[in-house]
């Protein structure tokens, strides 16, 4: 049995944004973001978004965790 959650764009970059928050990086997403929406011509604005997040993880996972 699958369930599958069907969200519009709206609830996609909301969910987006939220996530970026609790991980920390919530400002860096809204720069981001404003950064492709200069260079680059996206169709929509979720898939924006996405791509903001996705790189902005990405480069979060690569940095090495300082421990105290």
């Amino acid at each position: 049995m699958s369930i599958f959650i069907i969200m519009t764009n709206e609830e996609l970059i909301e969910e987006l944004y939220h996530k970026a928050h609790v991980k920390g990086f919530f400002h860096e997403l809204h720069d981001k973001v404003n950064e492709l929406s200069i260079k680059n011509k996206f169709k929509c604005r979720h898939e924006m978004v996405r791509t903001a997040y996705d790189e902005l993880k990405k480069s979060k996972l690569a940095q090495p965790t300082s421990h105290s």
